[in-house]
């Protein structure tokens, strides 16, 4: 077997292998959520409940401005505009995981509170990149007839798709940083106002770990679309 046979054959056993671990992580982020979500669901907490730890950040962060309120779904819970929304199961529920997710959202008050401007960047790039990302395909398509006429512009339609299929990737990166300094937030506003002791914010860290990883996946999903094999069982 020559070098080159050797290099070839090395460059596709990478490329399977991540392949295999990208698809792996892409299906088993959501349904790991759930499995951690409920195991740390038993771990009570004294401190009321949500609802009552997200007023009480709220009387001491922000002076009163962050709204709470409460939607349906599971793990629906989000914010946006000053306003914590936070699913049925996580508002009136008083143990380590509801408050984990809860104090998540919050970390993202934090976030527009201290660093304003990079979160108003951050939603202009989100939705330039959402927009733009779904142009990928049509571009690809575009280019494959074009091909028959003339090589040239059909490389250059075909590097317009992959240029919007990028933008949608970097996209699901920032989100990870930004998801990253929320859960970070989120031990800080734990510990000071819900009085987690050590082996309480070691459980937090593990659903917040676990949450994630479900934006991990959301990224993997997104490199690994064309091959139909991710599932659609997204928390995020």
């Amino acid at each position: 077997m020559d070098l080159q046979t050797i290099i070839i054959l090395s460059v596709i056993g990478a490329i399977v292998l991540l392949l295999v671990i990208g698809l792996a992580v892409a299906n088993f982020a959501g349904e790991n959520l759930l499995v951690v979500y409920n195991k740390f669901s038993k771990r009570i907490v004294d401190f009321n409940t949500p609802l009552k730890f997200a007023q009480t950040v709220s009387d001491n962060e922000f002076h009163g401005r962050v709204r709470t309120t409460i939607i349906p779904g599971i793990l629906t819970d989000n914010y946006y505009k000053e306003t914590i929304s936070l699913s049925q199961g996580v508002a009136s529920a008083n143990n380590v995981s509801a408050f984990s997710v809860c104090a998540h959202e919050l970390g993202h008050a934090i976030q527009y509170r201290d660093t304003p401007e990079k979160m108003k960047k951050f939603g202009r790039k989100l939705v330039f990149c959402s927009i733009v990302s779904k142009l990928a395909l049509p571009f690809v398509l575009i280019a494959i007839p074009i091909a028959f006429f003339s090589i040239i512009p059909a490389i250059a339609v075909f590097a317009v798709g992959i240029f919007c299929f990028l933008s949608g990737l970097i996209a699901k990166l920032s989100t990870i940083q930004i998801e990253r300094e929320a859960s970070e937030n989120a031990i800080g506003l734990l510990q000071k106002y819900a009085y987690f002791d050590e082996e309480d914010v070691k459980c937090a860290k593990k659903v917040l770990a676990a949450a994630k990883l479900t934006y991990i996946a959301s990224f993997l999903k997104s490199v690994l679309k064309w091959t139909m094999l991710v599932n659609k069982y997204d928390f995020y």
